[in-house]
């Protein structure tokens, strides 16, 4: 049985997460990743939180009630972040880049004493925002004006530079991975042969089919990483599968991995859970009653991030505060789009899973 509570909270939710995406929109496709803590980086940065948001506004339905003028503005928002220089074809938030560049000194001097860490190489977060600016586009039947070509070509390349990716660390490792995907998919049949498409796809289903456990259903190189890592990288490996039109090799012992371990009570580690009971679920109907008793977990989780001006707050008790290294919020007690964009996300899969809530839209990330 769905918790009593639960639809009713979403009617009412689906109202206020509307105007909450509307109190951040700054006009043309321009948003603010919280109303009140933003920093003046989380003010000036576009290109990302431009796609949580159209991720966001595509989930509740909201995308095809915009006036056709709006959804033009807001494409053309995002495609003007892609550049020729230094790197052909991909999306480049200047305004990101100078900031992990020259970050403020209260920074440098935070990660000079151990207190964060160091931006992720900005070649990898370029890559990620690329990524992301095309998943974005395809989702609404977009594309880059041109294509992105700076990934590799053919399968030796491919099985190469998928090889030196620290498997050991599989959130990472699998992000990076999702990312050739969505290249190879979207992009490449812009410049590449039907054949050479078709090779570079089947050598990363190779790999992958190389890289999974059958005793825990992830993907990994090594010793076992911990629990939150494990799924958080087997939920990047399942997004590169489903690009690639390839199954999940063992969905019944990834359940098992899941169901074992609950996530914690933040944004990706609530939302990556959630994917991959889902994505297992459509292949198997494996433990499918601590499925469903699973989601209404989480569901009581993603409640208590519910924040009353709409939204939803990336931690439970405040908002996000950094993207990919750069401090765009103070982590007030607000919603942040980055959160609402995830829990929102989240609650679609879990309504498709329960077989009852919203008909909001699950996205390919």
């Amino acid at each position: 049985m769905v918790a009593q509570w639960w639809t009713s909270w979403w009617r009412q939710r689906e109202e206020m997460l509307g105007r909450f995406l509307a109190s951040l929109h700054q006009g043309g496709g321009r948003f603010l990743p919280c109303s009140q803590g933003a920093t003046p980086a989380g003010r000036r940065l576009g290109l990302g939180f431009s796609c949580l948001a159209l991720k966001t506004y595509y989930t509740l339905g909201l995308w095809q009630n915009l006036p056709a003028s709006e959804r033009r503005d807001w494409l053309e928002f995002i495609s003007s972040y892609q550049v020729e220089r230094p790197t052909p074809g991909a999306f480049w938030d200047r305004e990101l880049v100078r900031a992990l560049e020259h970050p403020p000194l209260r920074e440098r001097l935070r990660r000079w004493l151990g207190r964060s860490a160091p931006p992720a190489p900005l070649q990898a977060t370029i890559a990620a925002e690329t990524k992301q600016a095309i998943a974005t586009l395809a989702q609404v039947g977009g594309r880059p004006a041109r294509p992105f070509q700076d990934f590799p070509r053919t399968p030796g390349q491919a099985r190469t530079w998928l090889e030196a990716q620290p498997w050991e660390r599989p959130w990472a490792a699998g992000g990076r991975s999702a990312a050739l995907a969505v290249f190879s998919v979207t992009q490449g049949p812009r410049f590449l042969a039907g054949d050479e498409v078709a090779a570079l796809v089947a050598e990363q289903a190779a790999f992958y089919r190389e890289l999974a456990h059958a005793e825990n259903g992830a993907y990994y190189r090594g010793p076992a990483p911990e629990a939150g890592e494990l799924v958080n990288g087997a939920m990047k490996v399942l997004t590169a599968l489903d690009w690639l039109e390839e199954p999940i090799h063992y969905p019944e012992r990834l359940l098992d991995t899941c169901l074992d371990q609950p996530p914690r009570s933040e944004g990706c580690h609530l939302v990556d859970w959630v994917y991959v009971l889902y994505r297992c679920q459509k292949q198997t109907s494996h433990r499918r009653d601590q499925v469903q008793e699973g989601c209404r977990r989480v569901l009581e989780m993603i409640r208590e991030h519910a924040r009353t001006d709409g939204g939803f707050s990336y931690y439970r008790e405040r908002s996000q505060t950094n993207y990919y290294g750069v401090e765009i919020a103070r982590g007030l007690a607000e919603s942040d789009l980055h959160g609402t964009c995830l829990l929102t996300w989240a609650l679609a899969m879990i309504s498709q899973i329960l077989e009852d809530g919203p008909a909001w839209r699950v996205f390919r990330p």
